[in-house]
């Protein structure tokens, strides 16, 4: 594999642990003094807007078949961290307004990837 394709793809692994990470573990206080209006939703944008930026960069090829099997990855991984949070945590819960912001970061980071040369 050529340098730049093992870059992405490390970069790619490396996000995708993060948002597990994030997603599942405890976070503590962790930017509870940071005073902006629904961060928690801003973030779940980024994670999903970076899933989908980083794996489509991996992935290179931009052909529909693509482009849609990264954002139903992208929403369905999304989904699934929702679900283990639900099901495993028990200083986590679920939420659909989260899921909405996962598939809205998925779906910008899928527009700005599709017009990355």
């Amino acid at each position: 594999m050529e340098p730049k394709k093992t870059y992405n793809l490390l970069l790619a692994l490396s996000w995708t642990a993060l948002i597990t990470w994030l997603s599942l573990g405890s976070t503590g206080s962790f930017g509870q003094s940071i005073p902006v209006p629904h961060k928690d939703k801003v973030v779940h944008f980024c994670f999903y807007f970076g899933f989908v930026f980083w794996w489509g960069s991996y992935l290179r090829k931009k052909t529909k078949r693509i482009l849609i099997g990264l954002w139903l990855a992208a929403v369905g991984y999304g989904i699934m961290m929702e679900v283990c949070q639900f099901a495993f945590t028990q200083n986590r819960s679920a939420d659909l307004w989260d899921v909405l912001a996962n598939t809205v970061g998925a779906s910008v980071g899928l527009w700005v990837f599709s017009l990355k040369k």
